[in-house]
């Protein structure tokens, strides 16, 4: 059985297995019936995941299930619990934190030549959708048949971000060579995350020492405030899926059951590097008493369990979800540099992804 992380039929000889998909594409294939329908097999799972997890591995066209739910894919700020405590910020109570609270937290400490967030210059639309997430928002409909990120969540969201951009985050491309610099040297204290970045920051930050700030680091809910539903956001979320021309399907499914709907597989893939989004996995020991170098004895994946249940209802990526989030990634930067208001920003952003978007939606 082969195991892949490309698009379909890409094996040198003959279809992969398995394909560990990000949702977006697993949405695609699944519209175009490349994908095994695992409707029967994932019915009786549902109650074992988040309602989010589930919505993600559902075709809406065809009413058919065609993922395993893989990655939990919640998010949080993760930071310098000692270098916040010495920038004067050591008594900040992340329970009750609003967007206000840290734009100010933000500003001060850029006064002083330090960095809560990274925000590349040419956009980050990764910001945008957390805070959508947030909102009870969502760039696409259920159904995949409209764009809805113009709508007055989507307006709300980037009046957010604008501001976040106005306080000022560190220009550095993510998890680039000037970015993991700036974490070790002490200038970025903070950045908004996935849970499973835990792996690339342990890699990085463990060859420092104490001068990476190990056993120092911490993770935050996102910000509340006006309008905030969640106190998470979705960064990537891949799944398993087996392809229609798999000559070993059945092994497949097994496997997906296993890894990823029973408390012995998903231990093993939580060592792997993923948080896997199996409710009896995220209740169970071996998960919670995890710890990391990274975090010291902090109990970091008794957070993630709690975001969990921050995760939205109302948060969809179907086909053609893509095509969106591109554009909004490239023209972000006209509102955020003052070259036009949100509003009719947005507006623009609609209507140059409206020709991608019906190329790529499901029908």
């Amino acid at each position: 059985m082969t195991i892949r992380t490309g698009p379909p039929c890409a094996a040198g000889s003959g279809a992969p297995d398995l394909l560990w998909a990000e949702a977006t594409d697993a949405q695609a294939w699944g519209c175009n019936d490349l994908i095994t329908d695992l409707t029967d097999v994932i019915k009786p799972e549902i109650n074992n995941y988040h309602p989010l997890k589930i919505n993600e591995t559902f075709i809406a066209q065809t009413g058919k299930y065609i993922g395993w739910p893989g990655d939990i894919g919640v998010s949080g700020w993760y930071y310098r619990e000692d270098q916040l405590k010495e920038a004067g910020h050591g008594d900040v109570d992340f329970e009750q934190l609003t967007w206000p609270d840290f734009l100010g937290i933000a500003k001060e400490l850029k006064d002083k030549g330090m960095y809560a967030f990274v925000f590349p210059a040419d956009g980050w639309s990764v910001l945008f959708m957390f805070t959508l997430h947030q909102l009870g928002g969502t760039a696409v409909s259920q159904d995949g048949q409209s764009i809805t990120v113009g709508d007055d969540k989507g307006i709300r969201a980037m009046q957010i971000i604008k501001q976040l951009w106005d306080a000022g985050g560190l220009d550095v491309d993510i998890w680039s060579i000037p970015y993991w610099s700036a974490l070790k040297e002490g200038k970025l204290l903070g950045d908004f995350a996935a849970a499973w970045a835990r792996g690339f920051w342990e890699t990085q930050l463990g060859q420092g020492g104490e001068a990476s700030g190990i056993e120092q680091w911490r993770i935050a809910k996102f910000p509340t405030g006006e309008g905030i539903k969640y106190r998470t956001g979705v960064w990537v979320s891949s799944q398993l899926v087996s392809l229609r021309c798999g000559k070993n399907v059945t092994d497949a499914i097994n496997f997906m059951q296993y890894a990823l709907g029973s408390l012995e597989g998903a231990t093993r893939c939580g060592k792997w590097g993923i948080i896997p989004a199996y409710r009896p996995y995220l209740a169970a020991k071996d998960f919670l008493d995890l710890r990391s170098p990274l975090f010291g004895e902090w109990a970091f994946d008794e957070f993630w369990a709690g975001q969990e249940q921050e995760l939205s209802t109302e948060y969809y990526r179907p086909a053609g979800w893509g095509a969106v989030n591109d554009v909004i990634n490239t023209e972000m930067v006209s509102i955020l540099k003052d070259e036009e208001n949100v509003e009719d920003g947005m507006k623009r952003i609609v209507d140059i992804a409206t020709p991608d978007f019906e190329r790529s939606k499901c029908r």
